[in-house]
Protein backbone atom coordinates (compact mmCIF):
# COMPACT_ATOMS: atom_id res chain seq x y z
CA UNK A 1 0.00 0.00 0.00
CA UNK A 2 1.22 3.52 -0.73
CA UNK A 3 2.28 5.87 2.05
CA UNK A 4 -0.57 8.31 2.60
CA UNK A 5 -0.94 11.96 3.54
CA UNK A 6 -4.41 13.29 2.92
CA UNK A 7 -7.50 14.99 4.27
CA UNK A 8 -10.83 13.23 4.73
CA UNK A 9 -14.34 14.60 4.76
CA UNK A 10 -17.31 12.40 5.68
CA UNK A 11 -19.32 11.82 2.53
CA UNK A 12 -22.73 12.05 4.18
CA UNK A 13 -21.92 15.51 5.45
CA UNK A 14 -20.85 16.52 1.95
CA UNK A 15 -24.13 15.51 0.45
CA UNK A 16 -26.32 16.99 3.14
CA UNK A 17 -24.39 20.21 3.61
CA UNK A 18 -22.83 20.76 0.20
CA UNK A 19 -22.74 24.52 0.39
CA UNK A 20 -20.91 24.48 3.71
CA UNK A 21 -18.49 21.66 3.03
CA UNK A 22 -17.51 22.79 -0.46
CA UNK A 23 -15.82 26.00 0.59
CA UNK A 24 -12.64 26.27 -1.44
CA UNK A 25 -9.61 28.51 -1.15
CA UNK A 26 -7.20 28.36 -4.07
CA UNK A 27 -8.74 25.12 -5.31
CA UNK A 28 -8.17 23.28 -2.03
CA UNK A 29 -10.71 21.98 0.46
CA UNK A 30 -10.30 23.71 3.80
CA UNK A 31 -11.91 21.08 6.03
CA UNK A 32 -9.25 18.66 7.24
CA UNK A 33 -9.60 15.17 8.64
CA UNK A 34 -7.82 11.83 8.71
CA UNK A 35 -6.94 9.52 5.81
CA UNK A 36 -8.87 7.41 3.32
CA UNK A 37 -8.02 4.94 0.57
CA UNK A 38 -10.55 6.69 -1.68
CA UNK A 39 -10.00 10.16 -3.09
CA UNK A 40 -12.62 12.09 -5.07
CA UNK A 41 -11.35 14.90 -7.27
CA UNK A 42 -13.91 17.31 -8.72
CA UNK A 43 -13.33 19.54 -11.74
CA UNK A 44 -12.99 23.24 -10.91
CA UNK A 45 -15.55 24.14 -13.60
CA UNK A 46 -18.41 22.73 -11.53
CA UNK A 47 -20.73 24.88 -9.46
CA UNK A 48 -21.96 23.73 -6.05
CA UNK A 49 -25.03 21.93 -7.36
CA UNK A 50 -22.94 20.19 -10.04
CA UNK A 51 -20.37 19.13 -7.44
CA UNK A 52 -23.10 17.46 -5.41
CA UNK A 53 -24.54 15.78 -8.52
CA UNK A 54 -21.07 14.57 -9.54
CA UNK A 55 -20.45 13.08 -6.10
CA UNK A 56 -23.73 11.22 -6.44
CA UNK A 57 -22.59 9.88 -9.82
CA UNK A 58 -19.38 8.72 -8.18
CA UNK A 59 -21.50 6.97 -5.50
CA UNK A 60 -20.12 9.06 -2.68
CA UNK A 61 -22.89 8.62 -0.14
CA UNK A 62 -23.69 8.64 3.56
CA UNK A 63 -21.48 6.51 5.75
CA UNK A 64 -18.37 6.78 3.60
CA UNK A 65 -15.18 8.38 4.77
CA UNK A 66 -13.51 9.87 1.75
CA UNK A 67 -11.07 12.58 0.80
CA UNK A 68 -12.46 15.24 -1.54
CA UNK A 69 -10.49 17.88 -3.39
CA UNK A 70 -10.55 20.03 -6.54
CA UNK A 71 -8.42 19.91 -9.69
CA UNK A 72 -7.94 23.19 -11.54
CA UNK A 73 -5.92 24.82 -14.28
CA UNK A 74 -2.99 25.46 -11.96
CA UNK A 75 -2.75 21.71 -11.33
CA UNK A 76 -2.74 21.05 -15.08
CA UNK A 77 0.17 23.47 -15.41
CA UNK A 78 2.07 21.81 -12.56
CA UNK A 79 1.51 18.26 -13.71
CA UNK A 80 1.62 18.40 -17.51
CA UNK A 81 2.59 21.95 -18.51
CA UNK A 82 -0.87 22.42 -20.02
CA UNK A 83 -2.90 25.62 -20.11
CA UNK A 84 -6.49 24.77 -19.21
CA UNK A 85 -9.06 27.25 -17.95
CA UNK A 86 -10.64 26.37 -14.61
CA UNK A 87 -14.11 26.57 -16.18
CA UNK A 88 -13.19 23.87 -18.71
CA UNK A 89 -12.35 21.24 -16.08
CA UNK A 90 -15.61 19.33 -15.72
CA UNK A 91 -14.80 15.59 -15.73
CA UNK A 92 -14.14 14.29 -12.23
CA UNK A 93 -12.76 11.12 -10.70
CA UNK A 94 -12.85 8.82 -7.75
CA UNK A 95 -9.63 6.87 -7.25
CA UNK A 96 -9.52 3.96 -4.84
CA UNK A 97 -5.95 3.00 -3.97
CA UNK A 98 -5.53 -0.72 -3.41
CA UNK A 99 -2.98 -3.24 -2.19
CA UNK A 100 0.21 -3.80 -4.15
CA UNK A 101 -0.32 -6.18 -7.05
CA UNK A 102 -3.99 -5.30 -7.52
CA UNK A 103 -3.33 -3.60 -10.85
CA UNK A 104 -5.12 -0.66 -12.45
CA UNK A 105 -8.74 -0.69 -13.61
CA UNK A 106 -11.16 2.01 -14.73
CA UNK A 107 -14.83 2.63 -15.31
CA UNK A 108 -16.89 5.54 -16.61
CA UNK A 109 -20.31 6.24 -15.15
CA UNK A 110 -22.64 7.58 -17.83
CA UNK A 111 -20.16 6.88 -20.68
CA UNK A 112 -22.23 9.04 -23.03
CA UNK A 113 -20.89 12.07 -21.15
CA UNK A 114 -17.24 11.16 -21.82
CA UNK A 115 -17.10 11.55 -25.56
CA UNK A 116 -13.47 10.91 -26.49
CA UNK A 117 -11.94 8.51 -23.95
CA UNK A 118 -12.76 4.86 -23.25
CA UNK A 119 -12.45 3.53 -19.70
CA UNK A 120 -9.44 1.23 -20.23
CA UNK A 121 -7.51 4.08 -21.87
CA UNK A 122 -7.34 5.81 -18.49
CA UNK A 123 -5.82 2.65 -16.98
CA UNK A 124 -3.18 2.36 -19.67
CA UNK A 125 -2.21 6.04 -19.35
CA UNK A 126 -2.12 5.84 -15.54
CA UNK A 127 0.40 2.99 -15.73
CA UNK A 128 2.57 5.07 -18.05
CA UNK A 129 2.30 7.91 -15.54
CA UNK A 130 3.57 5.66 -12.74
CA UNK A 131 0.26 5.39 -10.87
CA UNK A 132 -0.38 1.76 -9.96
CA UNK A 133 -2.75 -0.52 -8.04
CA UNK A 134 -5.92 1.54 -8.09
CA UNK A 135 -9.46 1.64 -9.43
CA UNK A 136 -10.42 4.81 -11.32
CA UNK A 137 -14.02 5.93 -11.69
CA UNK A 138 -14.70 8.84 -14.06
CA UNK A 139 -17.86 10.95 -14.12
CA UNK A 140 -19.17 14.07 -15.83
CA UNK A 141 -22.52 15.81 -15.41
CA UNK A 142 -22.61 16.84 -19.09
CA UNK A 143 -20.83 15.77 -22.30
CA UNK A 144 -17.09 16.55 -22.30
CA UNK A 145 -14.07 14.98 -23.98
CA UNK A 146 -12.86 13.47 -20.69
CA UNK A 147 -9.19 14.26 -21.22
CA UNK A 148 -8.85 16.40 -18.09
CA UNK A 149 -10.00 13.47 -15.94
CA UNK A 150 -6.46 12.07 -16.12
CA UNK A 151 -5.19 15.25 -14.47
CA UNK A 152 -7.75 14.51 -11.76
CA UNK A 153 -6.17 11.07 -11.31
CA UNK A 154 -2.80 12.78 -10.90
CA UNK A 155 -4.27 15.13 -8.31
CA UNK A 156 -5.81 12.19 -6.45
CA UNK A 157 -2.43 10.45 -6.31
CA UNK A 158 -0.79 13.62 -5.01
CA UNK A 159 -3.46 14.14 -2.33
CA UNK A 160 -3.11 10.49 -1.32
CA UNK A 161 0.61 11.01 -0.79
CA UNK A 162 2.21 9.32 -3.79
CA UNK A 163 5.48 10.82 -5.03
CA UNK A 164 4.92 11.83 -8.65
CA UNK A 165 7.44 12.05 -11.47
CA UNK A 166 6.51 14.91 -13.81
CA UNK A 167 8.13 13.28 -16.86
CA UNK A 168 5.93 10.23 -16.30
CA UNK A 169 2.83 12.39 -15.87
CA UNK A 170 3.56 14.19 -19.14
CA UNK A 171 4.16 10.85 -20.90
CA UNK A 172 0.86 9.46 -19.58
CA UNK A 173 -1.08 12.53 -20.69
CA UNK A 174 0.64 12.53 -24.08
CA UNK A 175 -0.33 8.88 -24.51
CA UNK A 176 -3.99 9.61 -23.79
CA UNK A 177 -4.05 12.50 -26.27
CA UNK A 178 -2.18 10.52 -28.95
CA UNK A 179 -4.60 7.60 -28.65
CA UNK A 180 -7.52 10.01 -28.98
CA UNK A 181 -6.01 11.68 -32.06
CA UNK A 182 -5.26 8.34 -33.74
CA UNK A 183 -8.79 7.13 -33.00
CA UNK A 184 -10.22 10.33 -34.52
CA UNK A 185 -8.01 9.90 -37.58
CA UNK A 186 -9.27 6.35 -38.07
CA UNK A 187 -12.94 6.84 -37.34
CA UNK A 188 -13.79 5.60 -40.84
CA UNK A 189 -10.98 3.06 -41.13
CA UNK A 190 -12.35 -0.48 -41.46
CA UNK A 191 -8.92 -1.85 -40.49
CA UNK A 192 -8.98 -0.10 -37.11
CA UNK A 193 -10.66 -1.34 -33.95
CA UNK A 194 -10.39 0.78 -30.80
CA UNK A 195 -10.21 -2.11 -28.38
CA UNK A 196 -7.65 -4.00 -30.45
CA UNK A 197 -5.58 -0.82 -30.69
CA UNK A 198 -5.53 -0.50 -26.89
CA UNK A 199 -4.54 -4.16 -26.61
CA UNK A 200 -1.76 -3.56 -29.11
CA UNK A 201 -0.59 -0.48 -27.22
CA UNK A 202 -0.41 -2.49 -23.99
CA UNK A 203 1.68 -5.13 -25.72
CA UNK A 204 3.91 -2.53 -27.41
CA UNK A 205 4.60 -0.84 -24.07
CA UNK A 206 5.43 -4.18 -22.47
CA UNK A 207 7.81 -5.18 -25.26
CA UNK A 208 9.46 -1.77 -25.14
CA UNK A 209 9.90 -1.99 -21.36
CA UNK A 210 11.49 -5.40 -21.74
CA UNK A 211 13.82 -4.08 -24.43
CA UNK A 212 14.84 -1.25 -22.10
CA UNK A 213 15.67 -3.88 -19.48
CA UNK A 214 17.87 -5.75 -21.97
CA UNK A 215 19.52 -2.89 -23.83
CA UNK A 216 19.20 0.21 -21.65
CA UNK A 217 16.95 3.10 -22.67
CA UNK A 218 19.82 5.19 -24.05
CA UNK A 219 20.58 2.47 -26.60
CA UNK A 220 17.08 2.25 -28.05
CA UNK A 221 16.32 4.35 -31.12
CA UNK A 222 13.06 5.69 -32.51
CA UNK A 223 13.54 3.28 -35.42
CA UNK A 224 13.54 0.32 -33.03
CA UNK A 225 10.39 1.62 -31.37
CA UNK A 226 8.80 1.88 -34.82
CA UNK A 227 9.70 -1.75 -35.56
CA UNK A 228 7.98 -2.86 -32.36
CA UNK A 229 4.90 -0.80 -33.23
CA UNK A 230 4.67 -2.24 -36.75
CA UNK A 231 5.17 -5.83 -35.56
CA UNK A 232 2.42 -5.62 -32.95
CA UNK A 233 -0.01 -3.67 -35.16
CA UNK A 234 0.47 -6.33 -37.85
CA UNK A 235 -0.28 -9.02 -35.27
CA UNK A 236 -3.63 -7.35 -34.54
CA UNK A 237 -4.22 -6.62 -38.23
CA UNK A 238 -4.40 -2.88 -37.55
CA UNK A 239 -3.58 -0.68 -40.52
CA UNK A 240 -2.97 3.01 -39.80
CA UNK A 241 -1.11 5.75 -41.64
CA UNK A 242 2.63 6.31 -41.37
CA UNK A 243 1.88 9.70 -39.83
CA UNK A 244 -0.09 7.98 -37.04
CA UNK A 245 2.70 5.45 -36.54
CA UNK A 246 5.26 8.26 -36.30
CA UNK A 247 3.10 10.10 -33.77
CA UNK A 248 2.74 6.95 -31.67
CA UNK A 249 6.49 6.31 -31.88
CA UNK A 250 7.26 9.83 -30.64
CA UNK A 251 4.83 9.33 -27.73
CA UNK A 252 6.36 5.97 -26.83
CA UNK A 253 9.83 7.48 -26.94
CA UNK A 254 8.72 9.76 -24.07
CA UNK A 255 7.45 6.68 -22.24
CA UNK A 256 10.74 4.86 -22.88
CA UNK A 257 12.75 7.77 -21.52
CA UNK A 258 10.86 7.62 -18.19
CA UNK A 259 11.77 3.98 -17.54
CA UNK A 260 14.55 3.33 -15.06
CA UNK A 261 16.06 -0.03 -14.21
CA UNK A 262 14.09 -0.18 -10.96
CA UNK A 263 10.84 0.61 -12.83
CA UNK A 264 10.88 -2.28 -15.24
CA UNK A 265 9.55 -5.14 -13.14
CA UNK A 266 6.81 -2.97 -11.64
CA UNK A 267 5.73 -1.63 -15.04
CA UNK A 268 5.70 -5.09 -16.61
CA UNK A 269 3.71 -6.51 -13.68
CA UNK A 270 1.17 -3.68 -13.94
CA UNK A 271 0.80 -4.03 -17.73
CA UNK A 272 0.49 -7.81 -17.40
CA UNK A 273 -2.22 -7.54 -14.72
CA UNK A 274 -4.04 -4.84 -16.68
CA UNK A 275 -3.98 -6.82 -19.94
CA UNK A 276 -5.05 -10.07 -18.31
CA UNK A 277 -7.80 -8.55 -16.15
CA UNK A 278 -9.21 -6.28 -18.87
CA UNK A 279 -9.12 -8.53 -21.91
CA UNK A 280 -7.76 -11.89 -20.78
CA UNK A 281 -4.58 -11.23 -22.75
CA UNK A 282 -1.82 -13.82 -22.52
CA UNK A 283 1.11 -11.65 -21.47
CA UNK A 284 3.47 -14.49 -20.59
CA UNK A 285 5.14 -13.88 -23.97
CA UNK A 286 7.20 -11.23 -22.19
CA UNK A 287 9.36 -13.76 -20.42
CA UNK A 288 10.23 -15.60 -23.60
CA UNK A 289 10.33 -12.79 -26.13
CA UNK A 290 14.00 -13.20 -26.93
CA UNK A 291 13.77 -17.00 -27.09
CA UNK A 292 10.78 -16.82 -29.42
CA UNK A 293 12.81 -14.88 -31.96
CA UNK A 294 11.30 -11.43 -31.44
CA UNK A 295 14.64 -9.71 -30.82
CA UNK A 296 16.23 -11.71 -33.63
CA UNK A 297 13.58 -10.27 -35.98
CA UNK A 298 14.34 -6.73 -34.81
CA UNK A 299 18.09 -7.25 -35.24
CA UNK A 300 17.54 -8.85 -38.64
CA UNK A 301 15.45 -5.86 -39.75
CA UNK A 302 18.26 -3.41 -39.06
CA UNK A 303 20.90 -5.72 -40.50
CA UNK A 304 18.91 -6.00 -43.74
CA UNK A 305 18.26 -2.26 -43.77
CA UNK A 306 21.94 -1.35 -43.44
CA UNK A 307 22.91 -3.97 -46.04
CA UNK A 308 20.37 -2.52 -48.49
CA UNK A 309 21.74 0.98 -47.94
CA UNK A 310 25.30 -0.30 -48.48
CA UNK A 311 24.30 -2.12 -51.66
CA UNK A 312 22.55 1.00 -52.96
CA UNK A 313 25.64 3.17 -52.63
CA UNK A 314 27.89 0.40 -53.92
CA UNK A 315 25.78 0.06 -57.06
CA UNK A 316 25.60 3.82 -57.41
CA UNK A 317 29.35 4.13 -57.87
CA UNK A 318 29.95 0.93 -59.87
Amino acid sequence: MYMKKSRKIRAGTLLLLAALCFTFIGGQTIQAADTSDKVAILGSGLNEAERTATLEQLKVDSGQDITVDIVNGTDAGRFIDATIADRDMISSVMVEFKNEGSGVSSEIVYPENITKIIDYQYSNAAITAGIYDCHITVAAIRPVTGESALTGVYKAAEVYGIDLDKDKLVAGNDELITVRVIEDNNANNEDFDSEDFSKALTEIKAELAELVEKEGKDNITIEQITVIINNVLNKYEINISQADIDKLAATLEKYKNTLSAEDIKKVLDQLKTFGEDTWGMAMDFLEGAEDSGWWTNVSSFFSDLFKAIGDFFSNLFD
